[in-house]
């Protein structure tokens, strides 16, 4: 009981080894990223970055981890292949491109009618953020969490509990994943990450 096999079957041991990982890996990561920024915001500025990328990987390298140690290389080339698969229909690439950027839309509006005047775009050109979030997600932290999320955790927990149920659940405990890096919830009222994505305070 507890070892995966190439199905993506069930298995309680495994699925919370994977749980306390990705938990003890990225906020172990997270904390050392704040602890050598300190309180004063300043510090060695790439070497806290990166600590906080590979915090941000932790869920990815920790579903790769054990996946190899089930099913080997051939587990973990399966596992990222589907990376690469584009067998969804016209209608979920249209939902995901345009479900973002009807909630921002529409707060944006909500905003207009409630205080009168357009909320703050921001600066940047919509084109460059736009290259940012597709490159962010490919090959950053995006990437490093959902193969470690949807990848490893969701297949397993849908199969026990079915889908809805487990996405449901799944997105409440990645939630409570990223409670490190949400301001209101820190002591200094500052994330690990400001609002440029710059690791500022912990």
């Amino acid at each position: 009981m507890g070892k995966d096999i190439g199905s993506g079957r069930f298995y309680p041991r495994s699925l919370l080894s994977f749980f306390v990982l990705t938990f003890v890996a990225t906020w172990t990561i997270w904390a050392a990223a704040g602890t050598l920024l300190g309180g004063s915001g300043s510090g060695p500025t790439m070497v806290i970055s990166a600590l906080f990328l590979l915090g941000t990987f932790s869920p990815g390298l920790c579903a790769m981890w054990l996946t190899f140690r089930a099913e080997g290389k051939a587990g973990v080339s399966a596992m990222l292949s589907r990376l690469f698969q584009w067998h969804s229909g016209v209608r979920w690439y249209v939902f995901a491109l345009g479900f973002t950027a009807s909630i921002k839309l529409t707060a944006a509006v909500v905003h207009r009618v409630a205080m009168g005047s357009w909320p703050r775009f921001g600066e940047d050109a919509w084109y460059l953020l736009l290259a940012a979030t597709i490159f962010s997600t490919i090959s950053l932290g995006q990437a490093g969490e959902e193969i470690g999320w949807r990848g490893y955790a969701l297949p397993r927990m849908a199969e026990r509990i079915g889908l809805p149920r487990a996405s449901l659940l799944l997105g409440g405990i990645w939630a409570v994943w990223h409670l490190p890096v949400i301001p209101s919830v820190t002591a200094s009222g500052h994330g690990v990450v400001g609002d440029d994505g710059v690791v500022v305070c912990a």
